[in-house]
């Protein structure tokens, strides 16, 4: 049986270490305090069964972040006044994040957490908990200069703000703790008895569940974007509203790459609101959508994202990103086009304030799309609007937007995705890339650099094909990537630096291979990229097989990429040299 000196030694050892991981996760001191408190006294409660555990401190954790979340959803994020600029820098970092992503941070970091069980705290996958990491540590490194080295030592410096929280002595929750357990046996003594009592003559009413607000007594429509408020998006058109719904009917789609009615399926409810400006050269389709809680909203926001990160849209291709500061509590805008004789292009803004989610998708019949700034204005309307709601969170403060990496696809992380892909001469049909497989055989690499990862001392590596089904197009034509992970960085700047040289000296080695173009940015090895145009000459009558190749580098990671064109079906130069950088900057959701 355990007893009150082995709990009194487990919460004196392991509450200073619980206030610094919860009050990260919340940015409010007073809310940890009170959720780490509350919790220990829960655990002294069921000390008998809590004692027992292999580690105690995994059952008080989540329980104290649970209970200072609360406290702390009730007003805005909290920013104490002693706080020093790279405290309050690394809390802003932290803020920015999703959820999840916050707490496989702080799991990671702070709590020593494996990853098998990072997953297990906070509710998904270990896969899944993997790249809510990946992200965070992408997302985290950008805010802080690009320092994914720096992200533990940063986060240990809230240590000293946790060393100011003074909690109560052991003796204070043991009692506290048994007076809880009292209360419990009291009162289910009471319920028995008088079940017992009154059984056959006395039913016990049951409480009828709170009716569900209705969605316009906590967003009306006139929270919605006006007419006049869009005309910075075309102002020398003129706007109009041509729908206003719920989207409980008819045709859910919205917008391109929407993969769902409703980005909350448990949600309050949902406005969709359309504009368009004469002849329709440009539309806008505004959705506001009201969660149960912050933290479903959270989960909104993370979807509505992924519905563009991850869009499958033939041809469609996402441009840049931009992360938003000071609009809501999260902010994201994200640049989209899809080429053709007849082009469209697209402008994403995603926004969260409370239990309220915003994106406002506008489309142009332009080869490239609007500014982004454009965007954030509309953003930054859209959620003013919506502070008026009691459901609100943080309104509009100072507004700023920097860009940032492509926000995780949903498909393999630090892989590019489908809308990562290049439009290839006239086709219509969408891209689709394979499962990732071991790379036994490195896909990606050509006859000069023979590019062999696992020989090379890579970790696991793995390929990826994609292809354009459906088009009918030449069975040579294809991409490949292959990605490996190397002990150092050090390994990984050397393998990079082979293939190069091998790449260089092709022509003279290899007589029937002719490298056409090549450019290589190999200097620094958190931001090394390289390509090369090769062709191969195959048989007597001189054909010569075209491919296009990239290797790119991020810290310990190395991915290759291959094209295979065939004929018309190709790209130009400057088409793949974007692919390569976007194959460089997917690295970092996987490179720590």
């Amino acid at each position: 049986m355990p007893t009150a000196e082995e709990f009194d030694e487990f919460y004196v050892n392991t509450r200073r270490r619980l206030v610094l991981q919860t009050y990260a996760v919340t940015g409010d001191l007073t809310a940890a305090r009170t959720g780490v408190r509350d919790a220990y006294v829960a655990a002294r409660h069921h000390w008998s069964k809590v004692g027992r555990m292999d580690q105690p401190e995994h059952w008080v954790r989540p329980r104290a972040w649970t209970i200072a979340q609360r406290r702390h959803s009730t007003r805005p994020w909290h920013k104490e006044k002693s706080l020093s600029p790279e405290q309050a820098e690394i809390l802003e970092a932290l803020h920015a994040l999703p959820d999840a992503q916050r707490k496989a941070l702080v799991l990671t970091h702070l709590a020593a957490v494996p990853m098998s069980d990072v997953g297990r705290e906070i509710g998904e996958t270990q896969e899944r908990a993997e790249q809510h990491l990946q992200a965070a540590t992408a997302a985290t490194a950008l805010a802080l200069d690009g320092d994914s080295t720096g992200i533990r030592s940063r986060l240990e410096s809230l240590g000293a703000m946790a060393d100011t929280v003074r909690l109560p002595r052991p003796a204070t929750i043991r009692r506290n703790g048994l007076r809880r357990r009292r209360n419990h046996a009291v009162i289910g003594s009471a319920v028995a008895v008088l079940i017992t009592v009154g059984a056959g003559s006395l039913v016990l009413p049951q409480s009828a569940s709170p009716a569900r607000p209705r969605p316009a007594t906590l967003v009306s429509k006139k929270m919605l974007l006006a007419a006049e408020q869009v005309v910075p998006l075309a102002p020398k058109q003129a706007w109009q509203v041509t729908g206003t719904s719920d989207n409980t009917k008819g045709d859910w789609r919205n917008t391109m790459c929407q993969t769902a009615r409703f980005a909350d399926t448990k949600g309050l409810g949902t406005w969709v609101r359309k504009f368009t400006t004469p002849a329709a050269q440009r539309s806008l389709v505004q959705t506001v959508e009201i969660s149960n809680s912050p933290g479903a909203a959270k989960k909104a926001y993370d979807t509505t994202l992924g519905w563009y990160a991850g869009c499958t849209t033939p041809r469609i291709q996402l441009l840049d990103a931009y992360v938003v500061q000071g609009i809501g509590e999260q902010a994201q805008v994200l640049r989209m086009r899809i080429p053709s004789a007849q082009p469209r292009s697209f402008v994403v803004g995603i926004a969260r304030t409370g239990s309220l989610t915003t994106s406002a998708v506008l489309e142009t019949q332009t080869p490239e799309p609007a500014d982004a700034q454009l965007m954030v204005s509309t953003l930054t309307t859209s959620v003013q609007n919506l502070c008026s709601s009691k459901v609100a969170g943080t309104c509009v403060g100072a507004v700023t937007a920097q860009p940032s990496l492509p926000p995780p696809s949903g498909e393999t992380a630090g892989m590019l995705a489908i809308a990562d892909l290049p439009a290839v001469a006239d086709v219509d049909k969408p891209w689709a890339g394979t499962d990732p497989a071991a790379a036994t055989v490195n896909l990606a690499a050509t006859t000069c650099d023979e590019a062999d990862f696992a020989k090379s001392g890579a970790q696991r590596p793995v390929t990826r094909t994609y292809l354009i089904p459906d088009a009918g197009l030449p069975d040579r034509f294809g991409l490949s990537e292959t990605l490996g992970e190397f002990a150092t960085a050090k390994a990984a700047t050397a393998f990079v630096q082979r293939i190069a040289a091998r790449m260089k000296s092709c022509p003279d080695r290899e007589l029937a291979s002719k490298v056409s173009h090549a450019v290589v940015q190999l200097q620094s090895p958190d931001d090394a990229y390289a390509l090369w145009r090769l062709e191969n000459q195959v048989n007597k009558q001189e054909d010569l097989v075209p491919f296009w190749m990239g290797v790119v580098q991020v810290g310990r990671h190395v991915a290759q990429v291959n094209l295979t064109p065939v004929g018309k079906y190709d790209v130009d130069a400057k088409t793949f040299e974007a692919l390569v950088v976007r194959a460089r900057d997917r690295l970092h959701e996987v490179d720590k």
